[in-house]
């Protein structure tokens, strides 16, 4: 027997549900690419806001991207089903903060009447990296995008296209300013954003600068919770459990935390009522985010796929890999974090755990989708701040062969182990295929594309020969690359 869909007129029983009136409700916030992560945390943030009695409104979903929100939440009147899990069990609630959904690749211009409109005063973004149509060692537009270029035209392909589209109508409107609010994981997101759209701005519509300065608000942000890919298998359980079938169901770990930088030109949403801190300076919490548990992830995800896991979980209780981690960050990266966030051994401490819940299950070549984007400010950056100190980094370099030894892997001549997912691939493919099984040769190569590595750390052969010779070993499968000048010679201090 087929069951309804969740919806308004079917919810589950003994199951929290939103006590705030959701018709009296109007929306003021949009938000541009309604994934899991956002299901999971930015939508709960705001319906946490709700629930404490605030005037915080709703959300209009848009998404540029499939899966369609006419598809996936429309039929559910925007509701869904938010399942936190760790040893101690699940817990679930349904989430109403979504009112209304636009799919931007159907209809542009609905997309386009909502972010122009006066009453929408802050729109928040989860575009995923490569979103943003940037340059990842500069965080300037990439000219090479065709969706940007089009978008230079007056298009409406990218999302930095699409809001300026909408930006040039609220200006023309009359519609006034405006937050546009990153929350993906990317190094300086607003500045990023800023640097984008403004670009973007100067190619379409230069007249359009002077009044993005004075009506746009691009404040950084740091976003976290691990929210894995939602399984096909996860949903047929919950449907069983519940009696009702939720398509956008999420599933993530209880930790969460949003840091924003108190930089705004508009009404924006009381975050505050829900945990969120706004600061003068969120970068402090970004480094140690990035640079301890996003690197983590990247680290155990890259290694785990090498050594045949198949979760991230998996990964952090392999003990070498486990080991490999807590010591390289412990000793090449803590020691560097700037002043002003959390302590940095206890927050490694709680990245490590939150990796190792088995209750998420993070697939490790999810995690390790598009790790070219990642790479800068979880690896490279660190990397850069022993540099000037004349320091050593062994681990770092490690953990660039390990994604080294992930792109070979793919090649015939390494066992065709999987299909990588990173827009670098377009690159290192032909040199992949040039160089054949000579791994340290394509290190070589793959190090000197330097959209991804930058300048300097591109053309320094000796630091390409010795990630090369790491490469090769971890994709040979020896675990004692994994040792290599972390028996305490490697830095200063113990992990």
């Amino acid at each position: 027997m087929s069951l309804p869909r969740l919806s308004s007129r079917a919810l589950p029983a003994g199951v929290r549900r939103p006590s705030w009136d959701r018709a009296a409700t109007p929306v003021r916030t949009a938000h541009l690419g309604v994934g899991a992560f956002h299901r999971c945390h930015g939508a709960e943030f705001l319906e946490d806001a709700l629930e404490a009695g605030e005037d915080a409104g709703g959300i209009v979903g848009i998404n540029l991207r499939p899966p369609a929100l006419r598809d996936l939440l429309a039929p559910q009147d925007g509701l869904y089903l938010r399942t936190l899990r760790d040893a101690a069990g699940e817990e679930s609630r349904v989430v109403g903060a979504i009112l209304r959904v636009a799919d931007a690749g159907a209809d542009p211009e609905e997309a386009l009447r909502w972010l122009a409109s006066p009453g929408v005063t802050t729109a928040t973004l989860t575009v995923t990296e490569k979103g943003y149509c940037h340059v990842p060692a500069t965080g300037e537009p990439d000219w090479s995008n065709p969706d940007l270029i089009a978008d230079a035209r007056g298009g409406t392909r990218s999302a930095p296209g699409l809001l300026l589209a909408a930006l040039r109508r609220r200006r023309e409107s009359g519609a006034g300013a405006i937050n546009l609010v990153s929350c993906d994981n990317v190094a300086g997101n607003g500045g990023v954003l800023r640097a984008v759209v403004r670009g973007l701005a100067a190619e379409a519509d230069p007249g359009m600068l002077p009044w993005l300065d004075d009506h746009v608000a691009f404040p950084d942000t740091v976003v976290d919770r691990i929210v894995p890919a939602v399984d096909p298998a996860d949903l047929d359980a919950l449907a069983r459990r519940i009696g009702v079938r939720d398509e956008a169901a999420v599933w993530g770990e209880p930790f969460r935390q949003w840091v924003i930088a108190d930089d705004f030109r508009a009404p924006r949403p009381p975050w505050e009522a829900a945990g969120a801190e706004v600061v003068a300076d969120p970068f402090p919490f970004e480094a140690a985010k990035m640079r301890l548990l996003n690197a983590a992830q990247t680290m155990l995800s890259l290694l785990g796929a090498l050594f045949g896991h198949r979760l991230s979980w998996e990964a952090a209780a392999d003990p070498a890999l486990a080991a490999f981690a807590r010591g390289t960050l412990g000793r090449e990266t803590v020691p560097h974090l700037p002043p002003g966030g959390p302590e940095g051994r206890a927050y490694l401490g709680l990245s490590l755990a939150r990796v190792g819940n088995r209750a998420v299950r993070h697939p490790c070549h999810q995690i390790a989708t598009d790790t070219s984007r990642k790479l800068r400010q979880r690896v490279l950056d660190p990397l850069r701040e022993r540099r000037r100190r004349d320091l050593p980094a062994p681990g770092l370099e490690t953990a660039i062969g390990a994604w080294v030894a992930y792109l070979a892997a793919e090649a015939p001549a390494h066992g065709a182990r999987w299909t990588v997912s990173d827009p670098v691939t377009e690159a290192s493919r032909p040199l992949l295929a040039r160089r054949g099984g000579d791994v340290e040769g394509f290190a070589r190569d793959v190090l000197g594309i330097e959209a991804v590595l930058g300048a300097d750390l591109g053309r320094d052969g000796a630091l390409a020969a010795r990630v090369g010779r790491a490469a090769r070993r971890l994709l040979g499968g020896d675990r004692g690359a994994l040792t290599q000048g972390l028996d305490g010679t490697g830095g200063e201090g113990a992990p």
